[in-house]
C-alpha cells in the first residue's frame, strides 16, 4: 500500500523498494518493479551510498541521463526509488520520507526542520 501511495504522488516512479534496516544490512519488505532482481540492485545502491557517507546516511540522489535514483532512510527503514529524468528532487525525497514515516508510524518533524 505504501508503494502504491508513492506511485500516486510520483507519476514518474519507475521502481521502488522498502527495506528494514539501514546501511548495508537491508532486508526487503516491499518491492514495486517487474524485474525480480530489482530489490537486490536497489539494496546494492543503498549500501554503496551508505558506505560513501561520512556519517549515517540520511538521503542520497543520483541524476543520470536516463533517470534519477533516490535513497532515503527514516526510522530504521530505507526506501530506494528510481524515476524519470525530470522530477523535482526535493519533492521526491520529501514524498519518500513521508511514506517511510507512514509505514513506521512516526510523524515528527523531518530532519533539519525546526
Amino acid at each position: 500500500m505504501v508503494l502504491e501511495n508513492l506511485a500516486e504522488l510520483e507519476p514518474e516512479l519507475r521502481g521502488a523498494a522498502i527495506f528494514a534496516g539501514t546501511g548495508t544490512d537491508l532486508t526487503p519488505l516491499a518491492v514495486r518493479h517487474d524485474d525480480p532482481r530489482w530489490a537486490e540492485v536497489a539494496a546494492e545502491l543503498a549500501g554503496a551510498a551508505a558506505t560513501a557517507a561520512t556519517e549515517e546516511l540520511d538521503s542520497a540522489h543520483v541524476a543520470l541521463d536516463g533517470g534519477e535514483a533516490f535513497v532515503v532512510t527514516e526510522a530504521g527503514l530505507t526506501l530506494v526509488a528510481t524515476t524519470g529524468r525530470f522530477v523535482l528532487a526535493s519533492l521526491t525525497g520529501y514524498d519518500m520520507r513521508m511514506c517511510l514515516r507512514d509505514l513506521s508510524g512516526s510523524h515528527g518533524p523531518v530532519r533539519g526542520d525546526s
